[in-house]
């Protein structure tokens, strides 16, 4: 198991450097004691970045994820075991803003709809969430702009902490795809942001809303089984 160093608070998220140890070697990848990479998985993509040592540096063009070891595929092996890990900041940040933006969009539709969301996928200048049941008119694409703006003014906190499944599954119903999760995990990391959204999650999270900027909704597309699909950019306060 690799230790996932982002993982303790929203605090942590914002950690950019880390010390680790090679623990496997394989043809094109390394396995680390620990890392700050976010390894691709619901909807985020992955972080890059560079390892470096006494000598040299590789640089980390993917990283994965499975059975609870994080693989950091690389462009040459590092010629050392210790190593030193640089997260791409910039990208990392990017998938930040617009996971917990994702976030707050699903709760204000969850709360004033009654609809789940039933997939999403970030990338670092767009989000697109898939909403089900939906049919969302222009006035319905408008109401949830405004709301997810109001919250992001509103400057609401990000907290993420670790509570008992049960309790998750109680609080939140039928809105959340907890079910996917392997019974035997009991303990979840949770993602809060203000009294707006409430679900499980293991990605990377602002502090607060407020880092959001402004949600500009492009467009929504009928994806067919009362799936509506919302496309949208963020644009900073200025903008």
């Amino acid at each position: 198991m690799t230790e996932i160093l982002y993982f303790p608070s929203a605090d942590a998220c914002y950690l950019r450097e880390f010390d680790g140890r090679i623990v496997e070697r394989g043809p094109d990848h390394v396995v680390l004691d620990r890392t700050l990479f976010y390894a691709e998985g619901g909807g985020q993509p992955w972080d890059t970045g560079v390892l470096r040592w006494d000598g040299g540096e590789a640089k980390v063009h993917k990283v994965t994820k499975e059975k609870g070891v994080v693989k950091h595929y690389v462009d040459r092996m590092p010629e050392r075991d210790e190593v030193h890990g640089i997260v791409d900041w910039g990208r990392r940040y990017a998938h930040m803003r617009y996971h917990t933006s994702q976030h707050l969009m699903s709760g204000v539709v969850w709360k004033i709809y009654g609809a789940r969301t039933v997939g999403n996928q970030l990338y670092t200048d767009r989000a697109r969430v898939d909403f089900q049941p939906a049919n969302f008119t222009p006035e319905d694409l408008k109401r949830i702009e405004d709301e997810c703006n109001r919250a992001i003014a509103e400057a609401l906190p990000v907290t993420i902490s670790e509570e008992d499944r049960v309790k998750i599954e109680n609080e939140i119903g039928d809105r959340s795809l907890v079910d996917l999760i392997p019974k035997h995990i009991t303990r979840l990391r949770v993602v809060k942001v203000g009294d707006r959204d409430y679900t499980p999650c293991g990605g990377t999270h602002l502090r607060t809303a407020s880092e959001i900027g402004r949600v500009r909704i492009l467009e929504r597309r009928s994806k067919g089984k009362e799936t509506d699909r919302i496309t949208y950019v963020l644009e900073s306060p200025q903008e």
